[in-house]
């Protein structure tokens, strides 16, 4: 009311009135949305198991780990602990953040923010909490424990600050994220374990209100900075490939719990962009949306450039990453509408699986945005392995996808190779004094090339311990050198300086320099430093067909079912979810099906512009190039077609009344096919262990004996899994129906969530059968059966094209 007596006061416009009430509109549905989401998390915290039951009467997904997933154990005696020590770790963070994220905050503010200072930390009395815990017992060394923990905050804990001269303030925090501990290396005497690493996987979520002087700059738009600026403290404190060590046993070399050797490397390139939603719309101005992609991988972070008024954006641009843990990190990609006048639009989303790109080495393909109405991106991935050997460092390296990426698109660049290097600096000792009595606070500029990374600043001290580790991406490392500058943050005078040689480092075993002791030189004065240095070349790993594509032989497997939001109503899938205790699966009835959703919430990637001809066993696709075209089992247009059929054959009268009738032939069998020898059934099947699925692939028959009397065949294979003792099958499904082959491929995946322990309980039957059009009241013939007891197969295996003979119909029982 003051703001707007004010602008009839000083005659001003009715304009700023309706921004100020649109502001004033936008600031209370932000404050309310993140009030409800702190709210829950309370509740949950302090009510559990009453949150539960209300979110499992709403049928709502937020549910805590241990609930979803059978491997994640509920540790109430854990957030005990966490409690009865929060008053302590109350304390030692406040100590934490003026040492170690006043100076790192001072460092990134402007000249005139330099006097930034803590006034008041408080953690309050609410603790954080943990959801979730899973130990890992398999595929880990004897040498470690692995621990990931699902962590949620959102306490009374309130901040005050100073900068400039005014006070400002923040409360009412959320935090939510999974923490990865690692306790290396274990040891055969008290403590048992030399010391205790601890990461986000990926960023985690974070939220907060502004108090004081910060609460006029409480809107959207400015709130959204403050919160780049504090992610970026958390990514490059906390989120891997960063982490906070705490060492337990003296004495102990803590390198490999410091410097782990990472997985790989992926390279990434986004490449285009088609049918975005606009975001520019006004009535004045015909405008289109300005896309650009946001990449996040770990603390790494990727930006495209801008494509102004296009919605179909190409930018053929190529990042590179390193991969920690690929069994847990995935790729995120998220595409924006660029405004200069207010904040940037989401234009949609989509995660992919590093353990996936990894397994598949190579991949070139569109997928489908998600968080939106419409809108398709083409990305391609390549996995490059770390090799220590001088050799790989010889001739250059180039991609064998190179349809994709093009002759020297990435890698060799003038005949160079390319490798990664890594760099930690553990600690420096006896640092020169930059002015008489005046004690540095030091900091380590790394440069390679012209790519300049920093440790952070440590305050008042000739001694700094770092433990901060750098890679670098580099082109022939025969001839660079990696310098090493230490600098004080207060004078800004270089203390000293080193130069290492990379052609030294390759001469090395294993072309590596470790925990050596080098000396920064400035004047007459030398400074130990303790540094590790690692050379790692890079070698593709893509495995190629015919035409030098990456031949895929699954489909492929990306974001979450809950946040698909991109189907018209009258497209949308119906979903029918058929259960009974132990066997759950999903059968899709729709005729246009843009994407398949598992009971496990991933979405199965489809494609409804492609089209099969089943005669020549070839696939074409109206969107793609010639040269994508797939062939293989099991591939995603093979897919569609299992979708499209199914539902064809599922219109039964209608369909019967508009296709031609044919007759069977005399004894429901024609036997002028009979010396084709037994049709036979090839699946495969294989147990996801991480998401308790059976996963069954009905890949092809052959020999089939045709029952119509002129040999026209359109065959299907209907897949029954009965529960031992139990009448009636527990679920049904059915793949594509081919037409006019006695040899079809099928290609059908269906998966079934099983408890292992339940699995031997559990028979498959396949039959068979032929949908062509007999008459109304006709029920389709079989051509054949065969049963498979799921007693017989065993779950650290993998049946791969297993051919079985069907027995004929008189042997149904």
């Amino acid at each position: 009311m003051v703001f707007c007596w004010l602008v009839g006061h000083f005659n001003g416009s009715f304009f700023w009135i309706v921004c100020f009430i649109l502001g004033h509109i936008v600031k209370t549905i932000s404050t309310k949305r993140r009030d409800e989401k702190r709210t829950a998390l309370q509740i949950l915290a302090s009510q559990e198991r009453e949150a539960i039951l209300a979110q499992l009467d709403l049928k709502q997904n937020d549910l805590p780990a241990w609930v979803q997933f059978p491997d994640t154990e509920r540790v109430l005696w854990l957030n005990k602990v966490i409690q009865q020590l929060w008053p302590y770790i109350g304390e030692y963070s406040k100590k934490f953040m003026i040492e170690m994220i006043e100076p790192q905050v001072r460092a990134q503010m402007p000249s005139p923010f330099k006097s930034f200072k803590f006034l008041k930390i408080d953690m309050g009395d609410l603790p954080c909490r943990v959801g979730g815990l899973k130990v890992y017992t398999k595929n880990v060394g004897r040498d470690k424990i692995i621990v990931d923990m699902d962590v949620s905050y959102a306490g009374d804990a309130d901040f005050t600050v100073n900068a400039c001269g005014f006070n400002g303030g923040m409360n009412q925090i959320i935090l939510t994220g999974k923490v990865r501990c690692v306790c290396q290396p274990l040891l055969p005497f008290p403590p048992m374990i030399g010391g205790i690493s601890a990461s986000f996987i990926d960023l985690p979520k974070f939220d907060f209100n502004l108090t004081g002087m910060g609460e006029f700059g409480n809107l959207p738009g400015l709130t959204n900075a403050i919160r780049t600026i504090v992610n970026q403290q958390i990514r490059d404190m906390c989120v891997l490939p960063n982490k906070i060590f705490v060492p337990l046993a003296p004495d102990i070399d803590m390198t490999s719990l410091y410097f782990p050797e990472p997985d790989g490397v992926i390279l990434i390139k986004v490449i285009e962009a088609k049918n975005l939603e606009n975001r520019d719309i006004s009535i004045l101005i015909k405008d289109k949306s300005d896309p650009y992609t946001e990449i996040k991988i770990g603390a790494s972070y990727f930006r495209t450039k801008t494509i102004d008024n296009n919605l179909n954006p190409k930018w053929n641009e190529e990042f590179e990453a390193v991969v920690e843990q690929s069994s847990l990190q995935n790729v995120r990609f998220e595409l924006f509408d660029e405004d200069k006048t207010s904040s940037d639009e989401e234009l949609g989303r989509l995660s992919v699986s590093t353990e996936k790109i990894r397994n598949e080495k190579s991949i070139d393909k569109w997928y489908y945005l998600e968080g939106c109405k419409h809108g398709d991106i083409h990305l391609g991935f390549e996995w490059l392995t770390l090799r220590s050997n001088p050799l790989y460092l010889t001739k250059p390296i180039y991609l064998n996808n190179s349809k994709l990426y093009g002759p020297g698109a990435y890698g060799p660049r003038n005949n160079e190779t390319r490798c990664l290097v890594m760099v930690f600096i553990d600690n420096v000792n006896s640092l020169p004094y930059p002015k008489v009595n005046l004690e540095p606070s030091p900091f380590i500029k790394v440069q390679l090339d012209k790519q300049i990374q920093n440790t952070p600043v440590k305050l008042n001290t000739i001694n700094p311990l770092y433990q901060t580790k750098f890679s670098f991406f580099v082109n022939g490392p025969q001839e660079k050198s990696l310098t090493l500058t230490a600098i004080d943050d207060g004078t800004k005078r270089t203390l000293g300086e080193l130069n290492v040689l990379l052609s030294n480092v390759i001469r090395e075993p294993n072309m590596e320099y470790f925990q050596q002791t080098f000396y920064l030189t400035q004047g007459v004065t030398q400074s130990a430093i303790v540094l590790t240095i690692r050379i790692r070349a890079l070698e593709p790993s893509s495995v190629t067909g015919d035409n030098g594509l990456n031949v895929q032989n699954k489909g492929e497997f990306y974001g979450s079912g809950k946040h698909i939001e991109r189907a018209d109503k009258d497209e949308l899938a119906k979903l029918v979810v058929e259960k009974n205790q132990g066997a759950t699966t999903t059968v899709f009835t729709s005729d246009k099906v843009e994407t398949l959703q598992r009971e496990n919430g991933d979405i199965f990637f489809a494609n409804p512009a492609i089209s099969i001809d089943t005669k020549n066993n070839t696939h074409s696709d109206n969107n793609l190039s010639p040269t994508k075209s797939l062939k293989s089992p099991g591939s995603i247009t093979s897919m569609v077609s299992d979708t499209g059929s199914t539902v064809s054959r599922r219109k039964g009268i209608l369909s019967k009344l508009t296709t031609k009738k044919h007759d069977l032939a005399k004894g429901s069998l024609n036997t002028s096919f009979i010396e084709r020898g037994d049709p036979q059934l090839s699946i495969s099947l294989r147990f996801d262990k991480k998401k308790f699925s059976l996963q069954l692939e009905i890949l092809a028959a052959k020999d089939l004996i045709p029952v119509e009397k002129n040999g026209h065949i359109k065959s299907y294979v209907n897949v029954k899994l009965f529960e031992i003792g139990k009448e009636g099958p527990v679920s049904k499904q059915s793949t594509n129906a081919v037409e006019d082959s006695y040899n079809p491929e099928y290609n059908g995946l269906f998966q079934f969530s099983i408890v292992p322990e339940h699995l031997k309980n559990y028979v498959f039957r396949f039959e068979v059968k032929d949908s062509t059009n007999y008459g109304i009241f006709k029920k389709p013939p079989l051509l054949g059966w065969i049963d498979y007891k799921l007693n017989d197969f065993r779950l650290d295996e993998e049946l791969n094209c297993y051919w079985m003979v069907l027995k004929r119909d008189g042997d149904l029982r």
